[in-house]
């Protein structure tokens, strides 16, 4: 008998407690459910880009690559690795916000000491995002 009102006091106890903690949670909640003063936004990701003409492409398009650009050839010349980059753009130096892979176009030039083999690389190997100017909304 003993054991039976000790589990029941016990139970009891549980029953208590948990009713005390959902209303002290229903408490805290309309509390913290109050309108903010100020809302924080998390700052923006500006990336440089960078200069990439004269460069060889096949080391332009890593660079692209490796600051978080994609990339894609346009005009007559292929992206094979020994061409050159003649233009580009956005021109170099253009502060881009970080909208996940912002896009560099690139003119090349061919170079005719070396002789293209194999299937020319035109785009990045993953997609562009819009471009955005840092500093513009």
């Amino acid at each position: 008998m003993r054991r039976l009102l000790f589990i029941a006091a016990v139970l009891v106890g549980l029953v208590v407690t948990a009713i005390t903690y959902a209303a002290a949670g229903r408490q805290l909640a309309a509390v913290t459910n109050t309108a903010p003063t100020t809302t924080a936004t998390a700052p923006s990701v500006v990336l440089v880009v960078p200069d990439i003409r004269r460069e060889a492409f096949v080391f332009a398009k890593e660079q692209l690559q490796d600051g978080g650009f994609a990339w894609k050839v346009v005009g007559g010349v292929d992206g094979f690795a020994a061409n050159t980059v003649v233009s580009q753009t956005p021109p170099p130096g253009t502060r881009l916000l970080d909208t996940g892979a912002p896009l560099v176009t690139i003119t090349l030039s061919r170079n005719k000491q070396y002789r293209p083999a194999g299937e020319p690389q035109n785009t990045s190997p993953y997609p562009s995002t819009p471009n955005r100017l840092a500093g513009t909304s």
